[in-house]
C-alpha cells in the first residue's frame, strides 16, 4: 500500500519541478539598423590679419614718425614685418609684395626674425613735407597680409600746413591760370580734368614734378612740392602732342 501511494506523489512533484524550472522566453526586442550620429566638431582655422594701431596723423619735417601694429591668426617666425610709407596711395592683395607698389620708405631692418603673434612698434624719420600713406606689411604661407591703408601730414620744419589749390583742366588751359604761395610754403595742386575735353586726353608737364600721365577727362592729378622758386606748366593734347595752355606757380 505505502509503494502505490507514493508513486502518485512522485509523478505530482516532477510534473511541478517540471513546470517551475521552465526557463521563461526572452521577449522579441526592436532592434534598430540606425547608426548614432555623433556629433562633429568643425575646427575652423583663424585667418591671418594685420592691424595697424597707431601712427602719427600729424608731424614736423625732419621729425620721427612712431606706427605700432599687430599680427594675429598666425604662428611662427618670419623675416618680414614693417610698415610701408609713401606719398602715393597704393591698392594691394595678397598678391602684391611691397616691391610692386610705389611707397618709398619703411621701417624695413634686414636680418631681423620676428615671432607672430605679436605686437610691433617701430620708427622712421620723414623728411620731406607732404600727405603721406602707410600701411603695415607681413607674409603668411606665402601670401602678402596688409592693413588697411591710413594718412598723415608732415609739415614743414617750421609747422606749416599745406596749402591745396583746385585748378581746372579744360581744352583751352588752366583756371586759374597762375597761382602765388610763399617760398617755403607745402604746396599741393589738385588738378580736375573736365569732362568736355579731346578724348584721347592730356598731359601736365613741368620742371616742378617728375610725372606727367595721361589724363582721360574727368580723371584727377595731385602735386605736391615744397615751393623754392617760381616755374610754369604746360598742357598737351595726347593726339598730336599740341599744346593747349600754360599755367604758373609764383613764388614770393
Amino acid at each position: 500500500m505505502k509503494i502505490y501511494f507514493a508513486i502518485p506523489l512522485f509523478i505530482l512533484f516532477v510534473l511541478a519541478m517540471g513546470c517551475i524550472g521552465q526557463p521563461a522566453q526572452p521577449q522579441p526586442q526592436n532592434v534598430t539598423t540606425e547608426e548614432v550620429q555623433k556629433p562633429v566638431t568643425e575646427v575652423v582655422k583663424e585667418t591671418p590679419k594685420i592691424v595697424l594701431e597707431s601712427y602719427p596723423t600729424q608731424i614736423n619735417a625732419g621729425e620721427v614718425a612712431t606706427f605700432k601694429w599687430s599680427v594675429s591668426g598666425a604662428k611662427g617666425t618670419v623675416m618680414s614685418n614693417a610698415v610701408y610709407i609713401g606719398k602715393e596711395s597704393n591698392p594691394v592683395n595678397e598678391n602684391t609684395p611691397p616691391e610692386k607698389t610705389t611707397y618709398t620708405l619703411s621701417t624695413v631692418k634686414s636680418d631681423t626674425k620676428y615671432t607672430l603673434p605679436g605686437e610691433f612698434t617701430d620708427s622712421i624719420q620723414i623728411d620731406e613735407p607732404g600727405t603721406y600713406y602707410a600701411r603695415a606689411h607681413t607674409v603668411v604661407d606665402g601670401k602678402n597680409i596688409w592693413s588697411g591703408e591710413v594718412s598723415f601730414t608732415v609739415l614743414s620744419p617750421q609747422g606749416q600746413a599745406v596749402k591745396e589749390y583746385s585748378i581746372k583742366v579744360g581744352d583751352s588751359g588752366f583756371e586759374p591760370a597762375e597761382i602765388t604761395v610763399k617760398k617755403g610754403d607745402v604746396v599741393k595742386l589738385h588738378f580736375e580734368v573736365e569732362q568736355d575735353v579731346n578724348p584721347a586726353g592730356v598731359r601736365i608737364v613741368s620742371p616742378g614734378w617728375k610725372n606727367a600721365p595721361a589724363l582721360k577727362p574727368g580723371e584727377l592729378q595731385d602735386v605736391e612740392f615744397v615751393a623754392d622758386s617760381s616755374f610754369e606748366y604746360n598742357l598737351y593734347w595726347m593726339a598730336g602732342n599740341l599744346l593747349r595752355g600754360k599755367g604758373k606757380v609764383v613764388v614770393e
